[in-house]
């Protein structure tokens, strides 16, 4: 059964903030390419939500690379049959503390 995928408004930035990089320093078809890879990313984590590296300091918090350039965080909450998606960023960012 697939769970339910929820944007957090960070994601959505997130997200939007690496398709406006692909758009102004790569072609369309990149621009394309990345949208659809990382939806099919995100039908592949609603079947398998425990698929990137459990975070240790928070529960139900997953963190790995969406593809080679691009990091997710997500919150996996299997009670309400949902994965929350927490932020999207690209792996050439200054990393989180």
């Amino acid at each position: 059964m697939a769970l339910k995928i929820v944007w957090t408004p960070t994601a959505e930035k997130g997200f939007e903030r690496i398709i406006l990089y692909l758009e102004e320093n790569w072609s369309e078809r990149e621009v394309h390419s990345f949208i659809r890879n990382s939806f099919e990313f995100f039908d592949l984590l609603a079947q398998q939500p425990e698929i990137l590296q459990k975070s240790t300091k928070q529960r139900n918090v997953y963190r790995g690379p969406m593809d080679s350039h691009n990091i997710l965080t997500y919150r996996y909450r299997p009670r309400k049959k949902q994965i929350e998606l927490l932020n999207i960023r690209s792996a050439r960012r200054k990393p989180l503390k």
